[in-house]
């Protein structure tokens, strides 16, 4: 037994599950282990969180005043949870807007003879209640002709000749509407070409394999080259071009397309690249027009002449008022100068 005026050892206080100094290292170890992997976190939110609040931000991406508004608005009376699956509709508050109702192809009368409760008679119709129904047909099975071309040969010069058709493509046992539908369903419903396969022989019963899907788009392509090229010599020779690129996924590879426009026409092109190479290729090195784009470093290194769209000017302009008392007028100007009806475009509504 220990009096109390002798003194107990510290050691016998220590007992088996204090740490020892290995451990308390390694768990040091470990915190800034954990520490640098949130400093990393942190820094790559930040970096998110810049791009989505920047002046260069287009609206369409821009979500934080979506968020804001979503988190803080109005009252919870008025902001009822939808029931309805989140189908589209008109907003609270528009008008509402109906389809044009289409003339009939044709009228069929709906009669009845007797009383479906009593089975009396009837005599004749009290009214009539028309119901315009828009319906598809059934699908049709695929037509098949045979062209038989004939050839010719000139007495005078020798020359061959085959006469042709304009419902006989030059080459392929496919047609012309099989060839643009199948072109459709592959750049404007971005489907694969064994679907593209798989939707002709639900609807037409016409069997398409994945590849004579692909080649149909390729002679689509060849087709329209002709016309690709006027359009592109048009704008080649214009005064002012917009262009504009933005991200597409090809076949899973990271593209770009670009959009080349002027007053007349719009061209689009798919490229894998992203700089200066694709404008001159589409507009030539030696473009002497004035270009309107964005801030992208692709444009100052393919020409000097450029014009900043008024969308990004005062969007940055008003980030930099935000941020400094000094553009606050430089901001005001650009945007009554934006509305003067001296400046060229259209009229932008205030931000």
């Amino acid at each position: 037994m220990v009096s109390g005026s002798e003194t107990i050892p510290s050691r016998l206080f220590m007992t088996s599950s204090e740490p020892t100094k290995e451990e308390i290292l390694d768990r040091l170890a470990a915190l800034e282990e954990e520490n640098e992997k949130l400093r990393e976190e942190n820094k790559r939110l930040r970096a998110k969180l810049r791009w989505y609040e920047g002046p260069h931000t287009p609206p369409s991406k821009d979500q934080s005043d979506q968020e804001e508004s979503s988190s803080s608005g109005g009252d919870e009376d008025d902001e009822q949870p939808r029931t309805d699956g989140g189908t589209p509709g008109r907003m609270s508050g528009h008008d509402p807007e109906w389809r044009d109702a289409p003339d009939p192809d044709r009228e069929i009368e709906v009669t009845c003879d007797c009383c479906p409760d009593c089975g009396e008679a009837f005599d004749e119709s009290a009214g009539v209640s028309p119901r315009l129904v828009e319906e598809l047909p059934d699908p049709q099975p695929p037509e098949v002709t045979q062209y038989n071309r004939h050839h010719y040969e000139c007495h005078s010069c020798g020359a061959e000749t085959v006469a042709s058709h304009p419902d006989c493509p030059d080459e392929g046992q496919f047609g012309v509407n099989v060839i643009a539908q199948a072109a459709l369903s592959r750049y404007d419903h971005r489907l694969p070409y064994r679907k593209i396969g798989d939707r002709f022989e639900q609807l037409h019963g016409l069997v398409l394999s994945g590849a004579s899907a692909w080649h149909a788009t390729e002679r689509a392509a060849r087709a329209g080259r002709c016309k690709y090229e006027q359009i592109r010599r048009q704008i080649q020779q214009a005064d002012v071009v917009h262009i504009d690129e933005t991200g597409i996924k090809r076949n899973g590879e990271q593209a770009w397309i670009w959009t080349f426009t002027t007053e007349n026409h719009t061209l689009y092109a798919v490229r894998e690249s992203r700089g200066s190479d694709v404008p001159a290729e589409v507009l030539g090195e030696d473009f002497a027009g004035t270009v309107v784009c964005d801030g992208w470093t692709a444009y100052p290194a393919f020409s000097s002449n450029l014009q900043r769209c008024w969308a990004h000017i005062l969007r940055e302009a008003e980030d930099a008022a935000e941020k400094q008392a000094e553009g606050e007028p430089i901001y005001r100007a650009l945007k009554q100068l934006r509305r003067s009806p001296d400046s060229a475009g259209e009229r932008l509504d205030s931000p």
